[in-house]
């Protein structure tokens, strides 16, 4: 007696073959190197670890930097608390957290691993310099300087600086630190308002020529010590961070957030001075996180392309967090220069982490990280917590799994839940 249908021959399989039949649907994860943060959905729910230090050990990544990305509230700041946090509790003092905070939600994470906190505000006791100089002072902490001092410029004034305007503001901060001796914002002004002989002779005008010439730059300048970052970046550094045996530092500029002219400038200064002194400690593996990155990037994305670039030499792993693509690339939609250089900045960030986006920035984010057609479906359906991990060429699906303290510590909607929904 026979049975009726299609005979067919059995054969044994392994996870290997099913990754190349079904690509994304199966996936072999990446090792336990790192701290645990949740289920790899794509690895059969398997533990995902990540670090990005130990990940670039591992050759998953030829950079440690990150951009995570997503809707407010579906986990975006807890996925990032989660990681520094748990960086923290597996590693210790090898990790060193620097973060930036503009709206002041770093607070109670700060007070749980013991973090300094820095919060500046106008007429505030805290002040930093961004024109201090790293224990290394050497041709790339100058150009560095240069480099900040012409953003900060060219955001005030609205435009590109001339060919003189630049050279002149170059030199005047490259005679300062020939000096040798500390030297402010405020000190550049007066260097640029009064040129010495050196620098009328290589600019090759009289000294009223040179004056009238650069006078946009030094009227700049006085605004920003004057007006936009008076009592926060216009003077001496009054601040105490221990950078060497320290777990980390917090700069709060929640102060400042409401202020759309002065909030780009005070978060370029805040992170380039928080970049050089990680930079003067290389043997501390440093976590530096920007929140809001948009208000830097728009306005500072060659400053940003150029620092992101060092990471690897000086140990500094640089995690940007935004909303959606929209906040990168509002600049982008014309073509210029500077859209062209924030497009390059992402491109070279190798972990790209992508919570839910809302119906109408998923075609610019499958544009923008060179999403497959089922991450581009996945991208407007993911549940709170859950993130397409993009991690050098490789994808994972990724579930961040919270402790009940971390869900105290992480809740950013006290003001909008009512206590009984949270519970």
């Amino acid at each position: 007696m026979t049975r009726a249908g299609l005979a067919a021959d059995w054969h044994r399989t392994t996870m290997a073959h099913l990754c190349s039949a079904y690509p994304f649907h199966a996936d072999s994860g990446f090792g336990d190197r790192g701290a645990l943060l949740g289920a790899n959905i794509t690895a059969g729910v398997g533990a995902f670890y990540f670090d990005p230090f130990e990940f670039y050990t591992e050759r998953h990544l030829t950079n440690p930097n990150m951009i995570v990305m997503g809707s407010v509230g579906f986990g975006k700041s807890a996925t990032v608390k989660a990681l520094i946090r748990r960086l923290r509790a597996v590693y210790g003092d090898r990790r060193y957290l620097a973060i930036i905070d503009p709206k002041g939600e770093y607070s109670p994470v700060a007070a749980d691993l013991g973090l300094s906190v820095v919060k500046l505000y106008p007429g505030g006791p805290h002040r930093i310099n961004p024109m201090d100089a790293t224990d290394d002072d050497s041709d790339d902490s100058v150009i560095a300087r240069q480099s900040l001092a012409t953003q900060l410029v060219a955001v005030v004034l609205g435009r590109e600086l001339s060919p003189l305007e630049d050279a002149v503001l170059g030199w005047a901060v490259e005679r300062r630190c020939r000096n040798g001796a500390p030297f402010t914002l405020a000190d550049l002004c007066a260097e640029i308002a009064d040129p010495a002989d050196e620098l009328v002779r290589m600019s090759r005008h009289t000294q009223l020529e040179l004056a009238r010439a650069t006078s946009p730059v030094t009227f700049a300048l006085d605004k920003i010590c004057r007006r936009t970052l008076r009592g926060m970046f216009d003077s001496t550094t009054t601040v105490n961070v221990d950078w060497e045996h320290g777990p980390g530092v917090v700069i709060d500029l929640s102060a400042v957030y409401g202020k759309r002219d002065a909030l780009p400038l005070v978060m370029i200064a805040a992170t380039h001075w928080l970049s050089a002194a990680l930079r003067g400690h290389p043997h501390r593996q440093s976590i530096q996180v920007v929140d809001e990155a948009w208000a830097a990037i728009r306005h500072g994305a060659s400053y940003f392309q150029s620092s992101l670039k060092l990471s690897r030499a000086h140990g500094v792993a640089t995690v940007l967090v935004c909303h959606r693509p929209a906040d990168l690339t509002a600049q982008a939609d014309d073509g210029t220069a500077a859209a062209k250089i924030a497009a390059g900045l992402l491109s070279d960030i190798q972990t790209r982490v992508l919570l839910r986006q809302p119906p109408e920035q998923i075609a610019d984010a499958a544009t923008m990280f060179d999403l497959s057609d089922r991450e581009r479906q996945w991208l407007g359906q993911l549940v709170p917590g859950r993130a397409i991990w993009r991690i050098g060429s490789r994808s994972a699906v990724v579930q961040a799994m919270l402790t009940p303290n971390e869900r105290r510590l992480f809740d950013t909607d006290q003001a909008m839940v009512d206590q009984r929904e949270r519970v």
